[in-house]
């Protein structure tokens, strides 16, 4: 079988490595040139994703589509459901435009009855409304917007007046208002559906951020049980509710006692990639069972594991310290092959099987 996904980097690059060893040949399509996904042994096409032509070339040469990046354009994706006739497409194209509006997103949320933040979709005509929303507010971009990118944090009503004045240059420019939830823990399940309907779920995993970017996750999360099953359903009701096939990572922010329904990302999550050192089957060998056609595992009993990301921010210090920490062989580290280091992008991962309190305090150093 021929897998293509669209997109090459990072996460493809990790399905690509799933899928090789399993007798799957491997194809990306981006316009990026010399990617991760390339450098594992991928075929690459390069080319717009906007290229219905190329693209339809690219669908003449594979079995079946996946993706490992949600930002594609939406014309790109209506295309490609009127494909889902021809080409086996998991997750359905329908998933990402919803992922990828946050007003759709967040709104599809409440349909099926989930907490999240309030909010208020912001456009030049809805900007003279008023918004009952207690600051602050964090306001987000609707589409494309990652890691921080694409919003600003507004504390009163002065501060969003002199937002407005350069908020909408060309006039169709659309927001997300939100308000700030304060949390006491993100936590993230990472599951994959399968095309008979089961559902395999690693249970609650919990993250640190710095800076926006993920910074850490640990595996289990420290939470109760009640919580870790109630955030295990919420995902797999919205998993069935998106007719999903293949992994996807789901956000919420734990406060009192009660989980805020944050984001998804159609596709396997940073938050998950522990799993590739968890003494069990990785969220990117699930992804390519599920969009393959494979029965569901029968036994997956992941163990403690840390995942501690690596930016490009002193990239060279951070090496120095995994080699030593290599010398342990708990530690096992996954780079991506890029080629510069730039502040703020992820180079690679350092994955430690055990408990927090197991750590070398230079693993936080990283």
């Amino acid at each position: 079988m021929k897998i293509g996904v669209l997109g090459s980097g990072q996460l493809g690059q990790m399905m690509c490595l799933e899928a090789l060893p399993l007798g799957y040949d491997f194809f990306c399509y981006s316009p990026d040139k010399e990617s991760p996904c390339e450098r594992v042994g991928a075929l690459s096409t390069v080319a717009s994703y906007e290229s219905l032509t190329d693209l339809k070339e690219f669908l003449s040469h594979i079995n079946v589509l996946s993706f490992e990046f949600e930002n594609i354009p939406k014309s790109t994706l209506e295309f490609l459901e009127s494909e889902a006739k021809r080409t086996l497409i998991f997750p359905p194209p329908k998933a990402l435009m919803i992922a990828q509006d946050r007003y759709l997103e967040k709104s599809h949320f409440r349909k099926l009855g989930f907490r999240t933040a309030e909010f208020f979709h912001l456009t030049r005509e809805s900007s003279n409304l008023e918004i009952k929303i207690s600051f602050p507010w964090i306001i987000k971009t609707l589409r494309f917007g990652y890691d921080g990118k694409g919003q600003v944090k507004v504390q009163d009503l002065i501060q969003y007046k002199k937002f407005l004045e350069t908020a909408f240059p060309s006039g169709n420019e659309e927001y997300l208002i939100e308000e700030v939830i304060p949390f006491q823990k993100e936590i993230s399940i990472i599951l994959t559906r399968f095309q008979n309907g089961e559902i395999v779920c690693y249970g609650a995993v919990e993250n640190e951020h710095k800076n926006h970017i993920l910074d850490l996750s640990i595996y289990p999360a420290r939470i109760p049980t009640g919580l870790n099953l109630e955030a295990i359903q919420m995902a797999s009701k919205l998993a069935e509710s998106l007719g999903y096939i293949g992994t996807l990572g789901v956000e919420f922010f734990l406060k009192d006692n009660q989980l805020y329904l944050n984001e998804f990302a159609p596709r396997p999550h940073n938050t998950g990639h522990f799993t590739q050192d968890c003494q069990s089957f990785s969220q990117f060998h699930l992804h390519v069972s599920a969009i393959t056609g494979n029965l569901p595992p029968t036994d997956v009993r992941p163990k403690p594991t840390l995942m501690k990301n690596i930016l490009g921010n002193e990239y060279e210090e951070s090496l120095r310290i995994v080699r030593t920490l290599l010398k342990d062989d708990r530690y096992q580290l996954h780079l991506y092959g890029k080629k510069d280091a730039k502040i703020g992008r992820k180079m690679g991962h350092l994955n430690f099987k055990g408990n927090l309190e197991e750590v070398n305090p230079l693993f936080h150093d990283l």
